[in-house]
């Protein structure tokens, strides 16, 4: 584990505790990755389809677009360790029913029903448990706060690598409810270190005096007035939109296009977070030395000429290497992306922006997995067609951030002609 150093925010990152934090981190997205890889094995072998996968993990991001914004500002009133402490008990709790129904009823047996419930439930508790992380991750202060984003990004990767390499194990050996029980241990782990965490102050955040939607406003305006924030906003958007679309097509794309087992299947999932790794570890050494901007604008370029590699792909190694470009290229957008938005925003505002930049990823997501779930064509050819979507995303990152350099940029005054 590397540990921050330097006199920026090196006080409040020791009260904060290092270990604790990125221990949090870790088993939050370990528990993450385990069950997208599970749930959506686990939809395949209920109903057969392809299609509905991406019905389940909706679900998710229709609570992200219609009910995030609304807990913004309430995450910004509360204890946020306390919150996510809440958040992640009850991810833990929706993943414990739905290994119980694993358990107990055969696949034939399993409403489809249940899974989109047991899926509402664990997303309400990401709902309150992500942004709450980000605001302890911002104690970090800003000088620190760029390689802070990049070391918490490095521990989440290895967590998404971990989670998903085991998930697929699991598959073959204790079948998709014991992985689920396990899934559901990291989220226990994750809550165990967050009271772990050093904090001199985990009161409630003073705001001023404001009703409800006075609140819910001022954080969408903060949202979409600030042009950082508004080109960081839509290059996430791209960003989780590969990845969403990996998580609705890739488990069909592995057995009917690739025809291979499950626990391959887990590997090539591992692989978007090898990828993201590589990226995470080499900007926490250089990303105080790169430009966000330049770096954002790459990554939407690449992460759409990935997509459309991933589709040609014909081997499990092929997969594997399109995977991990993506999952570089999605590390690149998500490391610029968030340190423009800390270091945009003051701590009492991290919630409410944060849910707002959620929901935008939810309708971006909402957009995949309709286009997956009622999409005539099979996985190869979905992935294909929405790299085209993803390369006219990439253009408008592009342009945003062409604006942002030219603002930026001093003006010199016209020297008078002779």
């Amino acid at each position: 584990m590397v540990f921050l150093t330097g006199k920026a925010g090196q006080g409040s990152m020791q009260r904060l505790g290092y270990l604790p934090l990125y221990s949090m981190l870790f088993a939050m997205q370990c528990a993450r990755s385990m069950f997208i890889v599970l749930i959506s094995w686990f939809t395949l072998e209920i109903t057969g389809n392809v299609t509905s996968v991406g019905k389940v993990l909706i679900c998710g991001q229709l609570l992200a677009f219609t009910v995030g914004p609304f807990l913004g500002p309430h995450l910004d009133r509360l204890p946020r360790r306390r919150l996510f402490v809440f958040g992640e008990t009850l991810h833990a709790v929706g993943v414990l029913l739905l290994s119980l129904v694993a358990v107990c009823l055969s696949p034939i047996d399993i409403p489809i029903a249940a899974l989109y419930v047991c899926a509402c439930l664990i997303s309400l508790g990401s709902l309150l448990s992500y942004p709450c992380s980000q605001a302890l991750l911002q104690r970090a202060g800003k000088g620190m706060l760029a390689r802070a984003v990049a070391f918490s990004l490095f521990c989440i990767q290895v967590g998404n690598i971990v989670g998903a390499a085991l998930a697929g194990l699991c598959l073959p050996l204790i079948g998709v409810g014991g992985g689920l029980t396990i899934c559901a241990v990291w989220s226990f782990v994750a809550v165990a270190s967050a009271w772990l965490l050093k904090l001199d102050n985990d009161r409630c955040v003073r705001m001023p005096r404001a009703n409800h939607g006075l609140l819910l406003l001022a954080g969408v305006v903060s949202t979409v007035g600030n042009p950082r924030l508004r080109a960081s906003l839509c290059a996430l958007m791209l960003a989780y939109a590969s990845a969403h679309a990996s998580n609705a097509l890739l488990g069909g794309f592995a057995r009917d296009d690739l025809k291979l087992p499950g626990e391959l299947y887990g590997w090539i999932a591992a692989m978007y977070s090898g990828g993201g790794l590589l990226g995470s570890a080499v900007l926490a050494r250089f990303v105080d030395k790169l430009n966000a901007s330049v770096f954002m604008a790459v990554g939407s370029v690449l992460v759409s000429l990935a997509t459309a590699l991933l589709s040609t792909a014909q081997t499990l190694a092929e997969a594997m290497l399109w995977q991990g470009l993506i999952g570089l290229s999605f590390m690149m957008i998500r490391v610029a992306g968030d340190v423009a938005v800390l270091k945009a925003m003051p701590n009492r505002m991290v919630g409410r922006v944060r849910s707002n930049i959620e929901a935008g990823i939810g309708l971006a997501a909402i957009a995949v997995y309709l286009i997956a779930s009622f999409s005539n064509l099979g996985a190869r050819h979905t992935f294909l067609g929405l790299s085209g979507l993803f390369a006219c995303a990439a253009i408008a990152v592009v342009s945003l951030e062409r604006g942002q350099l030219r603002a930026a940029a001093p003006s010199t005054p016209r020297q008078p002609r002779r």
